[in-house]
């Protein structure tokens, strides 16, 4: 967005509607390197695959779904450990964009909930983990689930197309790893 002297929110407006698949375009979303899962403050953004017809609402496209994939990316490390996530919640600011939480929960091959009220992040984990801390309450007492509002199921019609389109994301960046 800053690249382009718009907003986030202004870019993200022009994708509504339902997804009907990955972009012909591949985005590194590696903008100031990566850190989970890579380690590699060397990896630099990519656009791949652009022609004349890729416009402006074809790479935010790409963009959504290059950061869906460094987001994989990082559900995998966590898969890697043992970790079983049946589901997780979608907040912050792209939380408000449907057409992304879509895109993730098609990525990630999960189910992702929209909590019913307020925004939240990662300072309300911290605070409540520094609740448990201090007080020393029993974690089940302080980490509640917040109310679901709506949840995004994967679509079975499309988990493969971007399970494929994810397996494309991860040898680019293994490919210009190896020339950069």
């Amino acid at each position: 967005a800053s690249n382009l002297g718009r907003t986030a929110k202004d870019l993200a407006a022009q994708l509504t509607g339902r997804i009907t698949g990955p972009s012909s375009v591949s985005f590194l979303p590696y903008l100031s390197g990566e850190r989970t899962p890579h380690n590699d403050v060397h990896a630099r953004a990519a656009f791949i695959g652009m022609s004349k017809a890729a416009d402006c609402k074809v790479l935010c496209q790409a963009v959504l779904e290059g950061v869906s994939f460094a987001l994989r990316d990082c559900l995998e490390a966590l898969k890697s450990t043992g970790t079983n996530l049946p589901s997780a919640f979608a907040i912050g600011g792209g939380s408000r964009s449907a057409f992304w939480v879509e895109t993730l929960a098609n990525t990630l091959n999960l189910p992702l909930h929209m909590p019913a009220r307020g925004d939240f992040g990662a300072a309300m984990g911290a605070a409540r983990l520094a609740m448990v801390g201090v007080s020393g309450a029993s974690p089940s007492s302080v980490m509640t689930q917040p109310e679901v509002q709506r949840t995004f199921e994967p679509n079975p019609n499309l988990v493969a197309a971007y399970e494929a389109a994810y397996q494309k994301y991860t040898r680019i960046y293994s490919a210009l790893k190896e020339i950069s």
